[in-house]
């Protein structure tokens, strides 16, 4: 099309002109540095989207994460190993699979030698709020003290635990002589303390303990009270033999080093306060689920509590020290300082035993 009207071809560039003058970007309204930055992080975990870890836990840290950083952080939650298998986490996340992880140390053995000082018998124990804050202590201090960050490759947010387990039987145990030869479904770090005491070990999913219990397959299992309820392990066992010294299983929750660095100081510092407090808000809650799932099994199944005398209760520490003894031995022969780490970790076992027992 031809312009042959001089004015026209006039009023036309000026309108052009004016259009592209008033769609500059200097005069588009500006965006804060807030307003522009969102970060969003993906979390990988294990456990079911029901657990309460999951659904209680997980779910406030991340509300009060997102809420206090203004919006800043988003974070997509991936439960149930949907991102990343349980086994998988601490690599995926220190490559960067996943921004953020919660697992378990246990679960990739001879990645943190020294760190497996937090799981021997023989401690106190009396609660998870005690377990918490003595391996969120004992880290900083054996990292300090000792020079040792076996966590080195990762931002470690903070670190909980299951606390005491307890053995949950067909028959009473109410001795080591009750132990003799009797099957126990265990895992991990457990079954060393199992045979010491004279019991034989089974290694089994939590899932398949129901049906081995109520086929006589294995008497007995080594295992928080929780699973009483979650697992309804409460209908096959009929008795449950304190043994807060025997068990505890730590978990830690992560983020990738590339992904922290990026994140501007106001928001690490958000990151800093919330972990500090989920310490002892996770070991509240699990110590909370540990108890209610008790009394519902005393409650709808009539389960017997069995506590150790005191003299009996020294019996089997004096076993287990053997196992003590013989992981620092084994430890310090590879130059680690399991020594002096097991007596930071039986300090603030007393200190926050003292402290939390009572909770």
């Amino acid at each position: 099309m031809k312009f042959k009207n001089p004015v026209s071809v006039f009023i036309l560039c000026i309108s052009v002109s004016f259009l592209f003058w008033n769609c500059s970007p200097q005069d588009a309204p500006e965006m804060s540095e807030e307003e522009e930055e969102v970060y969003h992080l993906q979390m990988a975990t294990f456990w079911p989207s029901s657990a309460f870890q999951v659904a209680e836990g997980h779910a406030e840290w991340i509300e009060k994460i997102e809420t206090r950083s203004g919006g800043q952080v988003k974070i997509d939650l991936h439960a149930g190993e949907a991102l990343l298998g349980a086994r998988e986490i601490y690599e995926g996340v220190t490559t960067g699979v996943a921004d953020i992880g919660s697992t378990c140390p246990a679960y990739t053995p001879g990645i943190f030698p020294l760190f497996a000082a937090f799981e021997l018998p023989g401690y106190h124990n009396d609660n998870a709020l005690v377990a918490s804050m003595t391996v969120q202590e004992g880290y900083r201090k054996i990292k300090e003290e000792l020079g040792i960050d076996e966590f080195e490759e990762v931002k470690v947010l903070f670190f909980f635990a299951t606390g005491p387990g307890n053995l949950m039987t067909t028959d009473p145990i109410k001795n080591l002589e009750d132990m003799e030869g009797k099957t126990i479904r265990s895992v991990g770090g457990t079954v060393a303390s199992l045979e010491i005491l004279g019991a034989t070990p089974v290694s089994m999913p939590m899932s398949e303990a129901y049906l081995a219990l109520d086929q006589r397959i294995v008497q007995g299992l080594l295992a928080p009270n929780e699973v009483l309820s979650a697992f309804r392990l409460s209908e096959v066992v009929n008795y449950l033999t304190k043994t807060p010294f025997l068990y505890n299983v730590v978990f830690v929750k992560i983020m990738n080093k590339d992904t922290w660095n990026s994140l501007p100081p106001d928001i690490q510092e958000v990151f800093n306060e919330v972990n500090e407090e989920s310490v002892k808000a996770y070991g509240e809650l699990l110590t909370q689920h540990t108890r209610a799932g008790l009394q519902l099994a005393v409650d709808e199944h009539d389960l017997d509590i069995i506590e150790l005398s005191e003299d009996e209760e020294k019996r089997w520490l004096n076993r287990l020290s053997t196992i003590v003894e013989d992981w620092i031995h084994k430890t310090e022969e590879d130059n680690l300082p399991a020594g002096e780490a097991v007596e930071i970790i039986q300090l603030l076992d007393e200190k926050f035993s003292e402290e939390y027992r009572d909770f």
